[in-house]
């Protein structure tokens, strides 16, 4: 049974599972676990000692090799996002315990939000709003553009970068992807355009899309040069991660009209500070990080979790797994060792 407190047996105390994550509900996260002995609860920051196997991590809270290296029973790591560059793999890993991601929890919005983001920009809703609002009733304030016929160039191409093209090409738009490592059938299959040189992509798009992980090969792959390669009055949209963005660099681009505005969810520090130069251009769109959020989506990532953790804990492989233990470790609920593998397996990324 899934206790929210200590439920002692003659063993001792039941496995321990730890939601670090305030945004969830410790009941959808019982409700996954209901029925397995273990002790369900919630915790500020992250715990150390003795029979804690499962934390469930937020984005918002780092882990560190030496926090790993203080849970001696820890078996998995489920983050309750898709990103996971907030995780040490190769300690959790070296620990003998599993990673898990909630990819795919909230593709379907990221996707919208995606494309609610690129045709505000084409069609200048915002600037036209701005417009009336000021008393201005004039439809040439703003110099909107037709999607339909345009190129969206897509800067990674998982799940989310998939289900944006479908609904681009839906609209008519021609869509373009850079991701040299991503299967040919999965352009063919959404008529999309694959270049394998980034910097041929931003000279084609009449808007950048982003929908990569943050790695360090990946953090600030949109900088100076970047921007500079891109068609000039171009647009670009972050959904992603704040990090991939060189902000300063984006700054001048905008002041300099090389780029027509950008449309951001995500910044490298959130909130912003009062002083964060983007927040007065017109030209940009910023979002509080909501690309993920819809009423279902809110608890999906942590059901999900919870399912990884249900699954580690009777000795299964879990299916959201982007690293697994190098050595054999016994389940805390089951006599039969772990999978073990020779070095840990970060998967493709699913944004």
């Amino acid at each position: 049974m899934t206790s929210h407190s200590p439920d002692r047996t003659a063993a001792g105390a039941l496995p321990r599972v730890v939601l670090l994550d305030s945004f969830g509900d410790l009941e959808d996260v019982a409700e996954e676990l209901d029925g397995l002995p273990v002790e369900v609860s919630r915790a500020e920051s992250v715990p150390s000692g003795a029979g804690i196997a499962a934390l469930l991590l937020g984005p918002k809270t780092a882990l560190t090799a030496a926090q790993v290296a203080a849970l001696p029973d820890l078996r998995i790591v489920a983050v309750t996002a898709a990103g996971y560059d907030h995780v040490p793999l190769d300690a959790v890993a070296a620990a003998g315990a599993w990673v898990t991601s909630s990819a795919g929890y909230c593709t379907d919005e990221v996707a919208e939000h995606t494309m609610a983001l690129v045709l505000g920009q084409l069609r200048q809703v915002t600037v036209l709003d701005r417009s009336v609002r000021q008393g201005h009733w004039d439809v040439e304030r703003a110099r909107p553009r037709t999607a339909a016929g345009s190129v969206l160039g897509l800067v990674g191409f998982g799940r989310i970068g998939q289900a944006v093209a479908e609904r681009a090409v839906a609209l008519g738009m021609r869509v373009a992807a850079y991701a040299p490592t991503a299967p040919a059938a999965a352009f063919d299959r959404r008529s999309v355009t694959r270049h394998d040189d980034l910097a041929e992509l931003l000279a084609t798009a009449d808007t950048v899309s982003l929908h990569l992980p943050l790695t360090p090969a990946t953090e600030g792959i949109i900088g100076a040069q970047s921007l500079a390669m891109m068609k000039p009055g171009a647009y670009l949209v972050n959904v992603s991660r704040g990090g991939l963005v060189d902000h300063k660099a984006l700054t001048a681009a905008l002041a300099s009209g090389r780029l027509a505005g950008a449309a951001l969810d995500v910044l490298p520090t959130e909130p912003p500070p009062a002083d964060e130069p983007l927040l007065a251009h017109d030209s940009v769109i910023i979002n509080p990080h909501a690309a993920w959020y819809s009423p279902q989506a809110r608890a999906r990532p942590f059901r999900m979790a919870a399912g990884y953790v249900a699954d580690v804990l009777q000795g299964r492989e879990p299916a959201g797994a982007v690293a697994r233990p190098l050595t054999n470790t016994a389940s805390p609920l089951t006599a039969k060792p772990t999978a073990s593998a020779v070095s840990p397996q970060a998967v493709k990324d699913h944004q």
